[in-house]
């Protein structure tokens, strides 16, 4: 009898590990089935979401293919004709795409929607990509060719330094140095090299010639009347409406120096002599996003701000000041040129004294050469960079991320 019980329990086990064999076998067949599915799912996905890239380069080729396209959307809001969603592009062979551009979310911004759908299941994904003209975005200075700023009578403030050959940094601790040479804080003789926060030497990232709009530039200044057709030499000149002045030819700017509230285009080299060579008192509005500037100088940052944090944040940090109020002019009245200077040679100081400040946004053809008796302070105007206007354009991503949005036709 004990035997037999023992046989009894050993197919009682059989039997229990033939039915777990069952299930097993139902249960991976299952799997392999549903594998296959989510398999053939997830390959539906990637090409709705291949497709939904493929728009967001069609829209991209569309917004650059001329500036008058660009400038009609970014300042009128002029629709791109087919990027409503109003059109399905059919040209790749997995599926279609559809495609809406936006002016915004801020100025000289565009927003791209691209919804991209599989033809064999109708798998939707959709991308939101916002692109930006990088004119000269925080950027105080850039000149294609060299840069010295010497001595300590010179500052920039809130917008970075960026030239084409060697900067000449004078020593200092900020704002941000980008070229696409050498750097004279820089030892290291190979290439490419930076500090990761604010010198960075042969650098792939400086931004290339814009073309700035001359002809633009000429035909405004001649439609008011401020349109000058040989060198000019200036001790004294006010002209506050924001319009364009013009030159053809070389500019000396001499005491008790200019006042120009808008642009100052000059076709040759800019030359200063001794003495103050400015004397516009402008509200000047630190930018939002100035406290970059003065990652290995954090005291510096001293306009006002009253949400700093006690330490810099990182370059990587999303903080944006709030709060912040205009910063007048701190003395007396000795700006030159509040708005846009552009020189097409070169730009260069002469003499000592004078505490001279540009309230703008300065582009250099030829090279930049301050001398620390010149006394010059510059402080970028983000207004005044995204206003300038260009014969090319130069765009980059601001923002990427996937979104859910329906299929819209």
């Amino acid at each position: 009898m004990k035997r037999l019980g023992e046989a009894g329990q050993l197919i009682v086990a059989v039997m229990l590990l033939l039915v777990l064999m069952a299930t097993m076998v139902r249960l991976m067949v299952l799997y392999t089935q549903r594998e296959a599915k989510w398999t053939a799912k997830q390959d539906q996905t990637t090409t709705a979401f291949h497709l939904a890239e493929a728009g967001v380069e069609k829209a991209y080729r569309a917004l650059s293919l001329s500036t008058a396209t660009w400038y009609s959307l970014v300042e009128d809001g002029t629709p791109v004709p087919n990027f409503n969603f109003n059109s399905e592009f059919t040209d790749l062979k997995n599926g279609s795409y559809t495609v809406a551009i936006t002016s915004g979310p801020e100025d000289r911004q565009a927003t791209v929607w691209s919804v991209g759908k599989d033809k064999r299941k109708g798998e939707v994904r959709a991308l939101k990509v916002v692109f930006g003209q990088n004119i000269l975005g925080d950027t105080a200075v850039q000149s294609l060719d060299g840069i010295t700023l010497g001595g300590n009578n010179i500052d920039v403030h809130w917008g970075a330094v960026i030239g084409n050959e060697h900067i000449d940094t004078g020593g200092r601790d900020y704002p941000q140095y980008w070229s696409a040479s050498s750097l004279d804080v820089d030892t290291d003789p190979g290439p490419e090299n930076t500090d990761g926060c604010q010198w960075h030497s042969f650098s792939g990232d400086v931004p290339p010639d814009p073309g700035i709009d001359e002809k633009f530039y000429r035909s405004s200044a001649q439609a008011t009347g401020f349109y000058y057709n040989s060198d000019q030499s200036w001790s004294t000149l006010v002209v506050t409406s924001g319009v364009v002045v013009f030159v053809e030819g070389n500019l000396t700017l001499g005491s008790p120096g200019i006042n120009i509230n808008g642009t100052l285009y000059v076709t040759g080299n800019v030359t200063t002599t001794a003495g103050t060579w400015g004397k516009g008192d402008p509200d000047m509005t630190v930018p939002p996003t100035a406290w970059k500037q003065y990652c290995n100088d954090w005291d510096a940052y001293d306009f006002a701000d009253p949400t700093k944090p006690a330490e810099f944040p990182g370059l990587d940090s999303d903080y944006e000041a709030s709060g912040l109020t205009p910063l007048y002019n701190p003395v007396q009245s000795k700006t030159a040129v509040s708005g846009f200077m552009y020189v097409g040679g070169n730009f260069s100081t002469g003499g000592g004294g004078g505490n001279t400040r540009i309230y703008g946004v300065m582009f250099v053809e030829g090279s930049v050469a301050m001398n620390g008796a010149s006394s010059i302070t510059i402080y970028y105007n983000k207004t005044a960079a995204e206003a300038v206007k260009t014969t090319r354009l130069v765009l980059v991503r601001k923002s990427w991320q996937a979104v859910l949005h329906p299929w819209p036709l």
